[in-house]
């Protein structure tokens, strides 16, 4: 039937709509969307000359769909007189359209869902207003998550570790595996001073939300024998949590922190100077450090968008920290090395100088090519080398 509106195109119109969970959501807004209007590709009148018997046919089709409620026209063809044509199609209510999709399982099941989050904690709705055939894939978790949150809300800043948590049919790792959702639900009910926004993604979710998190660990080494992290080796490599490593008291001027872990081993000795190895995002676990704001800071990532946006975020830290081999001409001389990022960081980067600021723009906008990045342990030993003596290192 040409392009016409037929049985199949209905069903699929009506299948993107329901996985966009606006049927059942309506249970939550109250504004009813029924009668429902549909497309409707139908017949022009060079169709109803050229193809009359496909135009009856198509009719019949529509007329045959028991669950539609058709709105019809009459029309006077200059050749086959008198025809009435659809000129609308609805669907008349809720009801024709769960029974026409099978979905009356799923919506008694959000009925019990929207009932159980109306008794235990309304200010969930909206979530499940904009979520609503995501709550299905939860119904059967949705009141143990729903205790999850009145526990959290009833308990300020709790500051204790989640496998501390103590409620009634509910695991610490049920927390940790859906921290996704509950920490969309707890955006919603939980007041403002109970939210550490500083903190953000499922990694940091304990500390979003006033729990304690495990330790996170600074890895370090010096480059100085006579400067060494601890008294028992002139050399080391180590790893302090963010406390002990806030708490030192070192003699050193000079601090690298290096992205990649053998660079990081390999650098070269540096009088009065440490290593660290960077983590990417996440330089709070350094801000502790008082002793780090007498030293001078040296960052080494790669030359991709990602490492001036960490270059960047280290800065909003510590003003003073010099980025180390991460400039257009060591990208240039390294060509053959280069490799694509997946995807690029375009914000603005308020914290680099011009000349990096130039560089960073260069590669938002492709001038060296698509996506292009140069990673750190691609650039040679001999490098490091002389750019510590153009350093005066």
């Amino acid at each position: 039937m040409l392009n016409w509106t037929t049985e199949k195109t209905i069903k699929n119109e009506l299948i993107k709509r329901w996985e966009k969970g606006s049927f059942l959501s309506q249970e939550i807004s109250q504004e009813s969307l029924f009668p429902l209007k549909l497309k409707l590709a139908k017949p022009t009148s060079a169709d109803i000359t050229s193809q009359f018997e496909q135009v009856r046919k198509w009719v019949m089709h529509l007329t045959s769909l028991n669950y539609l409620t058709i709105e019809w026209k009459t029309i006077n063809h200059r050749i086959q007189g008198e025809q009435k044509i659809p000129e609308n199609i609805y669907i008349a209510d809720l009801e024709t359209l769960l029974t026409l999709l099978n979905k009356k399982k799923e919506y008694r099941s959000f009925l019990q869902i929207l009932q159980i989050s109306q008794h235990i904690e309304p200010l969930v709705l909206p979530w499940l207003a904009k979520n609503a055939l995501k709550s299905l894939a939860l119904a059967d978790d949705w009141e143990k998550l729903l205790s999850v949150v009145i526990w959290r809300k009833t308990h300020s800043k709790p500051h204790i570790y989640l496998r501390q948590v103590n409620i009634p049919d509910v695991h610490t790792k049920f927390i940790e595996t859906h921290r996704t959702v509950l920490a969309e639900l707890l955006d919603l009910v939980l007041d403002e001073t109970e939210i550490q926004r500083e903190y953000s993604g499922i990694s940091q979710f304990a500390l979003r939300y006033g729990f304690l998190d495990k330790p996170k660990h600074i890895r370090l080494r010096n480059l100085d024998k006579d400067y060494p992290i601890q008294p028992s080796s002139a050399y080391s490599d180590i790893y302090l949590d963010s406390l002990t490593f806030s708490q030192l008291t070192p003699k050193i001027k000079k601090v690298f922190i290096i992205e990649n872990e053998i660079n990081f081993l390999s650098f070269p000795e540096i009088p009065h100077s440490w290593a660290i190895f960077g983590a990417g995002y996440g330089w709070s676990l350094l801000a502790n450090a008082t002793w780090l704001y007498q030293c001078q800071i040296y960052y080494w990532g790669d030359i991709d968008t990602h490492g001036f946006a960490i270059l960047n975020q280290l800065r909003s830290y510590f003003p003073n920290t010099i980025s180390f081999l991460m400039d257009s001409e060591m990208l240039l001389a390294h060509k053959s090395f280069w490799s694509k990022e997946a995807k690029q960081q375009t914000g603005e980067l308020r914290y680099l100088t011009e000349a990096e600021n130039e560089l960073y723009a260069a590669l938002v906008n492709n001038t060296f090519g698509n996506n292009v990045r140069l990673e750190q342990e691609f650039v040679g030993f001999d490098k490091i080398k002389v750019a510590l003596g153009q350093e005066g290192l």
